[in-house]
């Protein structure tokens, strides 16, 4: 096994620090949404996760944003190299992946002001901007829950992708974002 990528097939170290950000933003989302039902409705443990589950998902838009802008600012390392479909499949899977992480976030936030609801990032209260509509709100938050089965569905791709590469065809993945 190849025990290292020269540094021209690795992705820079913002960008890499950048991707496990967004991870571990996403697993805080996920974490908090499924935990608050552990707690009743209007209690404080579930209001503390619910404000944890916005800030975790402001924060992968942030960190998308950010990633996105270095990304378009810097050098990104070769693909890697493999049959035609594989590579169509890895861009592919990125930009679904890449455009619900700014979705994502963005969808939670309009159906919460639509439900007429304020939305609290880190202290800086967002308030409806407008009157409440119950019937686009409602959608929203179906589009954003759904939405969310896809991430999973991706993010399990995108996983399995990479220790097929670094397991099987032991090419070491792995480290372009190591």
């Amino acid at each position: 096994m190849n025990s290292s990528l020269a540094s021209d097939q690795r992705y820079n170290a913002v960008l890499r620090t950048l991707h496990w950000l967004v991870l571990l933003a996403v697993v805080l989302a996920v974490l908090t949404i499924q935990l608050q039902d552990i707690y009743a409705k209007g209690t404080p443990g579930r209001l503390f996760l619910r404000a944890s589950h916005y800030a975790a998902g402001f924060s992968v838009l942030v960190l998308m944003t950010l990633r996105l802008l270095t990304r378009a600012l810097s050098h990104a390392p070769a693909p890697v190299p493999g049959a035609r479909w594989m590579q169509t499949s890895a861009r592919l899977t990125h930009l679904a992946l890449y455009g619900l992480m700014i979705a994502m976030p963005i969808l939670g936030i309009a159906s919460v002001l639509l439900a007429g609801k304020p939305v609290d990032l880190y202290g800086f209260v967002l308030v409806p901007p407008f009157g409440a509509d119950a019937v686009l709100s409602r959608s929203l938050k179906n589009i954003h829950e759904t939405g969310a089965t896809f991430v999973y569905i991706l993010v399990g791709l995108h996983a399995a992708a990479a220790l097929w590469h670094q397991f099987v065809l032991k090419d070491n993945i792995f480290r372009r974002v190591l």
